[in-house]
């Protein structure tokens, strides 16, 4: 196996069904021979994330990209974070019981070239920072994020309500998946960017061919859609 985080060396990455800690299958993706569930067990039993240490097992952790989080607006959310040419931290691990981003979120920083893809550093988003008022005012309230589109449609309406009024509610009844997207891209997107809101684990470096790492991609977006469709 190659030496992880060991100089610029390619390391491989695929898809496979393996067995969780519970019994069922999961699709993990498996690095150099290695699911990264395994590799995140080894770190958080070394101590590297005081964090999860008390946390249940990794090994049953829930893939991001399967297309099996709770809400679509999370699972869109994703897709377009792992779709961004932009050097990110995007989310690749859930906890397995509540399925969705709002507990043990474990991201991966990814960085994009021509050719090659490195998946720099793992680490567990730490909410300690999170601000629930900021995040309720980052949906359609947030004027700073409006299109051309967005202020001709609200701009003499909803754009000129504050949160909580009735008139916001209404809205947001009517529009069940709109404001929970604008409020991961508004808020939490840049929220998980920010070093002081990650608790690093492990700079793992490990660096991938890109089309090889494209084909990882391809196989998550053809599972996350069979997914969804079942649901």
């Amino acid at each position: 196996m190659r030496q992880e985080g060991q100089g610029k060396e390619l390391h491989t990455i695929e898809v496979q069904s393996r067995k969780t800690c519970y019994g069922y299958p999961e699709d993990y993706w498996i690095i150099d021979g290695i699911s990264v569930v395994e590799y995140l067990e080894k770190y958080v039993k070394e101590g590297r994330c005081p964090a999860l240490s008390m946390s249940a097992s990794m090994l049953g952790l829930l893939p991001a990209w399967s297309g099996l989080l709770l809400q679509k607006w999370e699972n869109d959310f994703v897709w377009e974070l792992i779709d961004s040419p932009e050097e990110l931290n995007v989310p690749i691990l859930v906890c397995e019981e509540d399925c969705d981003l709002s507990c043990i979120v474990i991201v991966v920083k990814i960085k994009k070239t021509e050719n090659r893809v490195c998946w720099e550093r793992l680490g567990y988003l730490d909410r300690t920072n999170w601000d629930r008022d900021a995040e309720c005012n980052a949906g359609i309230l947030c004027l700073e994020s409006y299109t051309e589109e967005d202020w001709q449609e609200y701009g003499d309406n909803i754009a000129t309500e504050s949160y909580g009024s009735h008139e916001y509610w209404e809205w947001v009844g009517t529009h069940g998946y709109e404001e929970p997207i604008r409020r991961l891209r508004n808020y939490m997107k840049p929220y998980m960017q920010k070093e002081e809101n990650i608790q690093w684990i492990k700079e793992v470096t490990w660096m991938f061919e890109r089309k090889q790492y494209r084909e990882m991609v391809e196989r998550y977006r053809e599972i996350a859609a069979m997914h969804l469709r079942e649901t």
